[in-house]
C-alpha cells in the first residue's frame, strides 16, 4: 500500500496514537482513563449535569452514575441542587479534583517532554507545525 494514501495515513496515525496513548495511561495519577476523562470534562465544561456528562463522555448513563460515584467517593467531585431545577443535580469540581487533574496533567506532560527529548529539533519542529491541525480535528 502507497504510504501517502489518506487510508495509510489513518492507519499509521491510529497506531501512534494508541502507542502513546498507553504510555500516558501510565501516569494518570492513580486514576483509570474513564474517571480522569470525566473529571477533566467536569473541570472544563464546570458544573454539569449527569445526562450532559454522559453525552460529553458518550457513555450511558448508568456507566456515568458508576464514574461520578467513584470520583464522588474519592472526594474530587460533589453534587449541588441545579439552580434552575431543584429536583436536580450539578456535579462540580472540588479542590482535591483540581488537584488531581494538575498533577495527571503535569504527569502526561512529563512523559510526552521525555519523548520529544530523543528527537531532534526539525522533528520536534514538524510535530509542533501538526498540532494545529490535530486540535481542530478533535474539536469537531
Amino acid at each position: 500500500m502507497d504510504e501517502k494514501t489518506p487510508s495509510s495515513l489513518a492507519a499509521r496515525l491510529a497506531f501512534v496514537v494508541a502507542r502513546l496513548n498507553r504510555r500516558l495511561i501510565a501516569a494518570t495519577g492513580g486514576l483509570s482513563h474513564g474517571l480522569l476523562s470525566a473529571l477533566a470534562t467536569i473541570s472544563k465544561q464546570g458544573p454539569i449535569r449527569l445526562a450532559d456528562l454522559a453525552q460529553v463522555e458518550l457513555v450511558s448513563a448508568p456507566s456515568i452514575t458508576r464514574v461520578v460515584a467513584e470520583l464522588e467517593a474519592r472526594g474530587l467531585v460533589a453534587r449541588k441542587t441545579d439552580p434552575l431545577d431543584g429536583r436536580a443535580f450539578l456535579i462540580e469540581m472540588t479542590d482535591a479534583g483540581t488537584d488531581a487533574i494538575a498533577r495527571a496533567r503535569s504527569a502526561r506532560a512529563g512523559v510526552v517532554a521525555q519523548l520529544l527529548a530523543g528527537l531532534s529539533e526539525s522533528e520536534v519542529q514538524s510535530i509542533e507545525a501538526a498540532l494545529p491541525a490535530l486540535e481542530h480535528t478533535i474539536e469537531q
